[in-house]
């Protein structure tokens, strides 16, 4: 009996694949055409495994076009080699066109899985016109080869054909059969930075999951990456979790792989380091062709970036991988975390590689597959924040304007010296005098519960004022700041501050976050950021120990450095890091006597004496005496002359 012809066949047409299967069971004996579109129905149905057996099963009996479904249960088991493998031949069986063009479509298939675009564009459209030239007996292909050539199209810019074969598919099905194209133009909607309309091909096809499992576990994941774009972290981690949990039970490797590695992705950007490494690990274990394997590099190598670690390596292996590939958006992709990798200490660097993932937005035709890839990358939206009438950077702000994105891409708490919020560099106007406060230790110390947060913040005042005052700030924070929120956790009854779409940085996390990074380049620019003291309008005791906790912290690394540099004789350093921190530490006398002893070696001992008078002088007016360090200092000039 011929394929089209299987009254299984023909309910898998109809997209009844609980029906289909329900016919298999009552078969008293199935043959081999039987458990091929048995098997397919089982894969429906997200019994993978199952469909994998009987697949086998099929081809052991006599069907060698089984071939062409198992291939497609490998492919979503992860096993391309395998995959491969069985087209190969099925191939050489001297098939029917109609299931010679099958073959073609999902080689094509496994090609763009792998990340090879270029290839797939060429098989796709290969069983494109062969599917064609059937007419009517290749009507049950048209659809999904339609689909998967719209998908490749869009991943090598050229949105035209990409949107017309997706319409096309759209146009040739209904019901369930939908959910594959959907699925496919969501993700086209996604990188084209249009996300009512990918949100709107997602929920449709929702409401067809019940009858197709298969595509439960790429729907979350879907939609999980449709939240990372816009910045909404909490939502994104549910949907990314749920994707990676039925991957993972049915078996669908490549899902799972992706899922393990966004959810990796939204805990860097969080700083959630331990639980991002744990699924980076099962990532790596999953990764399997050469595109997995470069994608893996990449936010491994973002991983350890975010924490000062060593990484340039790491991401240009990446992105000579993807180079290979020929896939210029991950080639992009790759320069922005080599850019963000540059910086504080190389802003040259960091330049260099924003002008080349910009030449790689001009093949694509838009920033738009770039922007959401900024979100993950705190320190270089800060630098492009503060720079930008940098060529590059102008470029991908002008993206986000053309996109109609209004947030601002950057929010940054600023708590020393004067402290203010900036929203891309301006600031924004609190009307709550103690707002920047009620921020800070919201940032520093959440989550924490109401009755903490009055302790801390309000422990003399009217209880009653006191939350008064805490939900007016909420509210108000609202209008300033909308990106900004006071989250309360209902089940664990805690308050943390939370931001939604642009990336929250503050001075003092960065100060924290440098000063424990094993590069003195980062430790001198952690040192640079300090601006004064800690909330300097705050008496409370929370923000004094938190400000004494930081500059004791920085004075300690100071002094490290200063005394190796002396040691090594580098005085250059030591007097330019020693000038900078007694302008704000003007009475601690360690720092003087490394500035003396500096400038005593650099320019003799009438430089030291002045440089001392000055200094002791700048203590004097905070002391209200002659600090008691100054005879000491003079007699070590006269030491060491």
């Amino acid at each position: 009996m011929a394929a089209q012809h299987h009254p299984i066949f023909q309910a898998i047409v109809q997209a009844d694949y609980a029906g289909g299967w329900r016919m298999y069971l009552e078969l008293e004996e199935p043959e081999a055409a039987d458990h091929r579109w048995g098997g397919y129905c089982l894969f429906a149905l997200g019994e993978l495994l199952p469909a994998k057996d009987l697949l086998m099963q099929a081809k052991a009996e006599g069907s060698a076009a089984a071939g062409i479904e198992l291939a497609v249960v490998l492919r979503y088991l992860g096993d391309l080699s395998a995959a491969h493998h069985e087209l190969d031949a099925v191939m050489e069986c001297g098939l029917p066109a109609l299931e010679q063009a099958a073959a073609l479509r999902e080689r094509g298939a496994l090609h763009l899985y792998e990340g090879r675009a270029a290839l797939a564009q060429t098989v796709l459209e290969a069983a494109w016109r062969a599917v064609s030239s059937l007419g009517r007996a290749g009507q049950p292909f048209l659809a999904p080869t339609a689909q998967l050539l719209g998908y490749t199209y869009a991943l090598l810019g050229r949105e035209a054909p990409a949107i017309h074969y997706l319409n096309l598919a759209l146009r040739a099905v209904v019901g369930v059969k939908r959910v594959h194209p959907l699925h496919s133009r969501a993700q086209i909607h996604l990188q084209m930075g249009h996300y009512v309309q990918a949100t709107s091909d997602l929920q449709e096809a929702s409401a067809y999951l019940p009858s197709l499992q298969s595509a439960a576990a790429h729907q979350a994941y879907l939609e999980g990456v449709l939240a990372c774009a816009q910045g909404h972290w909490t939502l994104a981690t549910p949907f990314l979790s749920r994707a990676r949990g039925q991957a993972q039970t049915s078996g669908e490797t490549g899902t799972e792989f992706l899922a393990e590695l966004s959810l990796a992705s939204v805990l860097t950007v969080q700083a959630d380091y331990d639980a991002a490494l744990a699924h980076l690990l099962r990532a790596q274990h999953l990764s399997g062709n050469v595109w997995e394997q470069a994608l893996f590099e990449l936010r491994s190598g973002s991983w350890a970036a975010a924490q000062g670690q060593a990484a340039q390596t790491q991401l240009e292996a990446a992105r000579d991988a993807f180079t290979k590939l020929d896939l210029p958006r991950e080639m992009a992709w790759a320069e922005l975390h080599l850019a963000a990798c540059a910086l504080p200490s190389r802003p040259a660097e960091a330049l260099a590689a924003l002008r080349r993932a910009v030449n790689h937005r001009h093949r694509l035709g838009s920033g738009a597959p770039l922007l959401p890839e900024l979100r993950l990358l705190p320190s270089l939206v800060q630098f492009m924040s503060t720079h930008p009438q940098e060529s590059p950077i102008k470029t991908l702000l002008s993206d986000r304007r053309e996109m109609g994105i209004s947030e601002p891409l950057h929010i940054r708490l600023v708590t020393f010296g004067r402290a203010h919020l900036l929203a891309d560099g301006q600031e924004v106007q609190l009307r709550l005098k103690r707002m920047l406060e009620l921020l800070a230790f919201l940032l520093l110390r959440g989550p924490v519960s109401r009755d903490t947060i009055m302790l801390n913040l309000w422990p003399d005042d009217d209880p009653r004022k006191a939350v008064n005052y805490f939900h007016q700030a909420n509210h108000l924070l609202k209008s300033a700041a909308p990106t900004l929120r006071l989250a309360f956790d209902k089940t664990a009854a805690m308050y943390t501050l939370r931001c939604e779409g642009p990336v929250l940085t503050s001075d003092i996390g960065d100060i924290k976050r440098l000063l424990s990074a094993d590069d003195e380049n980062l430790q001198v620019r952690a040192l640079e950021l300090y601006t004064g003291p800690f909330l300097p309008q705050v008496e409370a005791q929370w923000a004094r120990e938190e400000g004494d906790t930081v500059e004791w912290s920085m004075i300690n690394t100071a002094l490290g450095l200063m005394a190796r540099w002396s040691r090594e004789g580098r005085y250059d350093k030591c007097r330019s890091l020693s000038q900078r921190l007694v302008e704000v530490f003007p009475c601690d006398e360690s720092l003087v006597e490394y500035l003396v002893e500096a400038t005593l070696h650099l320019d003799g001992s009438v430089a030291a004496q002045r440089t001392l008078l000055e200094a002791s002088g700048r203590a004097e007016l905070l002391l209200n005496q002659t600090p008691d360090w100054m005879a000491r200092l003079n007699t070590r000039i006269h030491q060491l002359n």
